[in-house]
């Protein structure tokens, strides 16, 4: 599930939503995206051209409780991560300063892993903690992230730690990672680089990520920043257009690198076009 995130992520290049009519202007001037349509880039099978459709719910505090729509994996013989489906649905679920989210399955047909995600919020709703359990190896693998923000409000850091559990001699070591977050004088996220860390030191191996050319209007993925697939787009005051990725191995190798460009609908005063 995570490549199609990851995919999901950078392949984005149309873009429409709904809001309701009540709240077209709130807090923040951050509006509830009731309803929001993708279209991927053409011949992406198993993608397609189709439009993928997320609808979202929230409570009478605001807060998103439940997005409809989501990626189902299938065999890896096919050659595809999976498929789009609006069978599968994510719930959160709100206990004072404590959420939890959560994926499931509205079809008999299958089912889905829930890959439950713990949040901690501080009093401005912002994330200070978040657990995310291990589905792939036991609890030695489960990571506990801790957010860092400045004076402004912005997340500066993520701390992701493991279970204190030091490799085999000689090499024993306290894994961690570090994600800094830099930005622009207007708000924006211009660069993330996330590194991996032996007993705090930080190493040569890390995925940099660069976020650039951004438009001027308001950004409708703030509301949805404990969903994972819209995390970067969330924390930046308006919508980059392009997104650059760069990984490199423990010995400063570059690995893998991704550039992908897409644009979005405008209406005449700049503003993303919300249907």
């Amino acid at each position: 599930m995570k490549n199609i995130f990851t995919l999901f992520f950078i392949s984005l290049i149309l873009f429409s939503c709904s809001r309701d009519n009540e709240d077209e202007v709130i807090e923040n001037n951050e509006p509830l995206i009731t309803k929001m349509s993708l279209i991927l880039y053409p011949n992406s099978f198993p993608y397609g051209n189709s439009e993928l459709s997320f609808n979202f719910q929230y409570d009478n505090n605001k807060r998103l409780i439940k997005k409809t729509g989501g990626f189902l994996s299938v065999s890896g013989s096919t050659g595809f991560d999976g498929y789009f489906t609006d069978k599968i649905y994510t719930t959160l679920v709100y206990d004072n300063n404590k959420v939890t989210v959560e994926n499931f399955s509205s079809s008999p047909d299958f089912t889905v892993p829930k890959q439950s995600k713990y949040f901690v919020l501080d009093n401005n709703k912002q994330i200070t903690q978040k657990d995310v359990p291990s589905t792939m190896y036991s609890s030695y693998r489960d990571e506990r992230q801790f957010f860092t923000y400045n004076t402004s409000g912005q997340l500066t850091e993520i701390k992701t730690t493991l279970p204190n559990m030091p490799y085999y001699p000689p090499d024993d070591y306290t894994e961690t990672y570090l994600e800094k977050f830099y930005y622009d004088s207007k708000g924006n996220l211009t660069k993330s680089e996330y590194i991996f860390q032996k007993d705090g030191v930080n190493t040569s191996e890390k995925t940099v990520r660069t976020f650039e050319d951004y438009d001027n209007s308001y950004n409708p993925w703030k509301r949805l920043y404990l969903l994972d697939e819209f995390f970067y787009r969330s924390i930046s005051k308006n919508n980059f257009r392009k997104y650059t990725e760069v990984k490199y191995d423990y010995y400063g190798n570059i690995t893998s690198t991704i550039v992908r460009d897409w644009g979005f609908n405008y209406d005449s005063s700049g503003n993303i076009i919300i249907n």
